[in-house]
């Protein structure tokens, strides 16, 4: 990982809601900026880690534009489906779910035929984006299929994380959280 990814990565928090968002706006925004001026040189996991910038920072239509180019610009399947899970999100985050919801759908397919080991990683977002769009029984459904992935993984900060997805969509559909 280069020293800008890793900055950006650093001055980025998920909240309780699931959501990114910046630790310390203003730094994160100079070194976005700063790496998007090097756009056409630069690699695409940096060009999809400062597209995730303008994601925590909300400059959603900004991190749009350049997470769709960094989809563009992916040399694996595995790039693509992290570029696509993070367009879907800076199309969710604004409230743009009928324009997140086959980006997910795509990035979940991609997953399923090529890179197995992301299912978790778009699933979990997918159910997310279920819980917004207000069908939580099927997001209880999805975020119960990841947590069994991710107990076979034994990362707990990855169960941690998908438990309190599975409290939101539980708690959305009117049942018993975990």
């Amino acid at each position: 990982m280069s020293a800008e990814r890793h900055q950006i990565a650093e001055l980025i928090a998920t909240g309780k809601d699931g959501r990114m968002y910046a630790t310390e706006p203003d730094k994160l925004r100079r070194l976005v900026h700063f790496e998007l001026a090097r756009e056409p040189r630069l690699p695409q996991p940096e060009l999809r880690q400062a597209g995730v910038g303008l994601l925590a920072l909300g400059d959603y239509a900004a991190a749009q534009r350049v997470l769709a180019t960094a989809v563009a610009r992916a040399e694996t399947p595995g790039q693509q489906v992290a570029a696509l899970v993070n367009l879907g999100d800076a199309h969710r985050y604004p409230g743009a779910l009928d324009a997140a919801e086959p980006v997910y759908r795509q990035a979940i397919e991609l997953a399923r035929t090529h890179c197995p080991e992301l299912v978790h990683y778009t699933l979990q977002h997918y159910g997310k984006h279920l819980v917004d769009a207000r069908r939580p029984h099927l997001a209880v459904d999805v975020l119960t299929e990841v947590l069994e992935i991710r107990e076979r993984l034994g990362d707990p900060a990855l169960i941690a994380s998908t438990q309190d997805a599975l409290s939101a969509a539980r708690a959305a559909a009117g049942q018993r959280t975990i």
